[in-house]
């Protein structure tokens, strides 16, 4: 692989993190790291999934995922439901207070893109998300192969 195409991107990934600002310890002015976000934020979206199929959608290692879930479940944002008929597989649900900082991370995270966007001309905003869309699609078709 070309070392100034693999250059380019790492560069490119640092900058990004940085400006999404995900490696504070209190992502999106929560009491969360972007991990534990986006692992309530999943189950959010997918009331019921369980931990394998989380781990498998999120790419996330499956002993640190198990760590987050304990955390969330201790302070009471999760719940755990065995699958009837099954050796020990249980789906993960939200709680009431674990939706609403679910919905609070959702809206914090749109809040920070339009702030961070406000003083981009709408031009230049379409063209940022063409651009976000050709990666995705350039790397979601590689994925496949």
């Amino acid at each position: 692989m070309n070392e100034d195409l693999i250059k380019k991107i790492r560069r490119f990934n640092r900058y990004y993190t940085i400006w999404l600002d995900v490696l504070n310890k209190e992502y999106l002015g929560m009491s969360f790291s972007c991990p534990e976000s986006r692992v309530l934020f999943d189950i959010y979206k997918n009331q019921g999934i369980n931990a394998t199929e989380l781990c498998e959608h999120l790419n996330m290692d499956k002993s640190y995922v198990s760590r987050i879930l304990a955390k969330l479940e201790k302070k009471g944002f999760i719940t755990r439901k065995l699958v009837s008929g099954s050796k020990g597989i249980k789906k993960l649900y939200l709680t009431k207070t674990g939706s609403e900082e679910a919905k609070k991370i959702d809206w914090n995270d749109d809040q920070q893109i339009s702030e961070k966007l406000k003083n981009i001309d709408q031009e230049d905003c379409d063209r940022l998300c063409e651009a976000m869309e050709r990666i995705e699609h350039i790397l979601c078709k590689n994925d496949e192969k």
